[in-house]
């Protein structure tokens, strides 16, 4: 491979979404009050409204909110719509923030050290900063830089987004590889003329197309797992 630049997507692609806010869950709210099955629901229904309304900013039919207000926004909705009683103000900043506290997939962790040795490796996320801070140190993840979306002022799948994280890591298109389980991120990070690396997903985004079209033609490398990806980037 040519790339010498790798940028991962970690929503979902290296951090476990859902389980972040079904943990949060377990602690706030008594099992008899939401089984675990409307856990697991609420959790999707979060990550299914947030991406519908980042999506909408991103179109520009929404004004500018950052992911940590979409994801606040969201959740205090959907949870008045559980009929649950009120969080208090504590309980609810700390679901909100959720996504600050996500678990790593299985192998992400070592995977990420394993190709910094040979190439710089930096996430390009819709998650916020401190989203993408706090889920790093939990994990023990070290990344060459952080890019967000927040912080760059324009969403994924943008084209400008892409090519305003060429710009800050110094590197032609066609050096950089976009490293992410969703299917739609790479074919945005492509037309922008980055390559494509796609990790077989733990978690299927809502909303996104997962159906295997030719994967293995359509994108540079497909990798069924992170070990399988440093074998195919070594």
């Amino acid at each position: 491979m040519t790339a010498k630049v790798l940028i991962f997507d970690i929503g979902g692609t290296v951090f476990d979404w859902n389980s972040a806010v079904v943990e949060t869950l377990d602690r706030l709210v008594p099992p008899q009050s939401m089984p675990k099955p409307d856990r697991q629901a609420f959790a999707f229904a979060c990550r299914a409204r947030f991406m519908e309304l980042n999506g909408a900013i991103m179109r520009g039919e929404k004004s500018w909110l950052t992911a940590d207000q979409i994801l606040a926004a969201v959740m205090e909705d959907l949870w008045e719509q559980t009929g649950l009683p009120r969080l208090t103000i504590e309980a609810k900043l700390d679901l909100a923030h959720s996504w600050r506290r996500m678990p790593a997939w299985p192998g992400a962790r070592e995977a990420i050290a394993s190709l910094r040795e040979s190439y710089i490796v930096a996430p390009l996320t819709i998650l916020s900063w401190s989203m993408a801070v706090g889920s790093s140190r939990k994990n023990n993840i070290n990344w060459d830089s952080i890019l967000s979306c927040d912080i760059l002022g324009i969403y994924k799948p943008d084209p400008r987004c892409y090519s305003r994280a060429a710009e800050i890591v110094d590197c032609a298109p066609g050096d950089i590889m976009m490293v992410a389980s969703h299917p739609s991120d790479l074919r945005a990070s492509m037309a922008a003329g980055y390559r494509s690396a796609y990790v077989m997903p733990r978690l299927e985004d809502p909303g996104d197309d997962y159906t295997d079209t030719g994967f293995a033609k359509e994108f540079d490398v497909v990798a069924q797992d992170f070990a399988d990806l440093v074998r195919r980037l070594s």
